[in-house]
């Protein structure tokens, strides 16, 4: 296993370790000029290898054949987010309560009637679900659980929820959110956003832009003499753009990724 996410990186580790004995005595100049990524490419094929989770894998042994699945797909939750909620331990009581967000304000205080308190702060989150990975981190569950309710119901009402899905859970990711406020901002500004799911690396971004540049068959002569991978990374650089793991992103207006809280902090320095 290799620590490679993709053809380039795959191309110029194996160069580097003298693992491709036709580039032995070259110098650094010509070296830098190679072209890595058709290197791993050709490499990784030969191998019959995969990227999985950033490294490079190849095949040692033969495979196990997995047992059989059942046909029928499990059905989707009739929720977009589920909380497991018990009292705090000080209480030494088991009771336990499932709350499924968002919630009507009736909803909530039945289940601090089930608990037997209407405090959330004498409560703890035993287990949460959701359609956004590590939702609750968000907030300080429970004691923010008016404020999650709220972005649970911002979710809910985001247009063509299941397009946009995606782009959210790529910018929480990007700005890395810990509070619930920016979340809940997030969901009002996915328009200010574009993401491209189809795009997964610098390759396949200078592939794009060499379609948006010219006709298909051209781009097809092109693509074996450029350098794809150092030209999808400036395409990148150039459009303050990034790669998530859910595609492509970069804001509508082409300008530097910033958060809500920069962006307010920026027009707030502008207006002094």
């Amino acid at each position: 296993m290799v620590d490679a996410a993709d053809d380039a990186q795959l191309g110029r580790f194996y160069a580097e370790n003298d693992f491709v004995p036709e580039l032995e005595g070259i110098s650094d100049e010509v070296f830098e000029m190679l072209d890595f990524a058709k290197i791993g490419k050709v490499l990784r094929t030969g191998e019959g290898g995969v990227y999985v989770s950033g490294c490079y894998v190849v095949l040692d042994g033969g495979l196990l054949t997995a047992p059989p699945c059942p046909k029928e797909l499990p059905e989707k939750p009739g929720y977009l987010f589920r909380l497991t909620l018990g009292l705090h331990p000080d209480f030494r009581d088991n009771r336990t309560a499932m709350l499924n967000l968002p919630a009507l304000e009736e909803d909530l205080e039945e289940v601090q009637e089930q608990l037997g308190t209407l405090q959330w702060k004498n409560t703890v989150v035993l287990d949460c679900d959701g359609i956004i990975p590590n939702a609750a981190t968000f907030a300080d569950l429970p004691v923010e659980m008016e404020a999650f309710n709220e972005f649970t119901k911002a979710v809910k009402d985001i247009p063509a929820r299941q397009v946009q899905l995606p782009k959210l859970k790529a910018l929480l990711e990007q700005f890395e959110v810990r509070d619930i406020g920016t979340a809940i901002s997030l969901t009002e500004r996915l328009d200010d956003y574009v993401l491209t799911p189809e795009i997964s690396s610098p390759q396949e971004t200078a592939i794009d832009q060499l379609h948006f540049m010219t006709d298909d068959h051209s781009t097809e002569l092109l693509i074996s003499h450029v350098n794809l991978y150092a030209y999808g990374c400036d395409i990148i650089k150039e459009d303050n753009a990034v790669l998530s793991p859910y595609g492509l992103l970069h804001r509508a207006d082409y300008q530097p990724m910033l958060s809500p809280v920069q962006q307010s902090q920026e027009m707030e320095m502008k207006m002094k």
